[in-house]
């Protein structure tokens, strides 16, 4: 979630989904129901489907620039998603959690 002239209108309609799920949280939470944001960060793109004109290229500079050295997969993120469903999660509300292998904090 890093700001950048290109990416204007995706990054503030995160933000707005981060703001909708904290107001959700607090204003809901009373009556039990939580919600929770999740941000996952690059995800790996089936190169058939990758539009970029350099995907390969592409691909290695993402991963050069995440600390854990990979883009992320579904199945990375799909374990949190279940997680904050359970309760084992039931103190969370109103919160966002990032899976992005460490890049938003480098």
């Amino acid at each position: 979630m890093s700001g950048g002239s290109a990416n204007v209108s995706y990054l503030s309609g995160k933000h707005g989904l981060i703001g909708l799920a904290r107001h959700i949280g607090v204003h809901y939470a009373e009556h039990g129901t939580r919600c929770n944001g999740i941000c996952p960060g690059a995800l790996e793109r089936n190169p058939d489907h990758d539009v970029h004109p350099d995907p390969e290229g592409r691909a290695q500079r993402l991963s050069e620039s995440i600390p854990l050295g990979r883009p992320g997969t579904p199945e990375d993120i799909a374990p949190w998603i279940v997680f904050m469903s359970t309760p084992a999660a039931g103190y969370a509300t109103g919160a966002t959690f990032v899976i992005d292998g460490g890049l938003t904090v480098s």
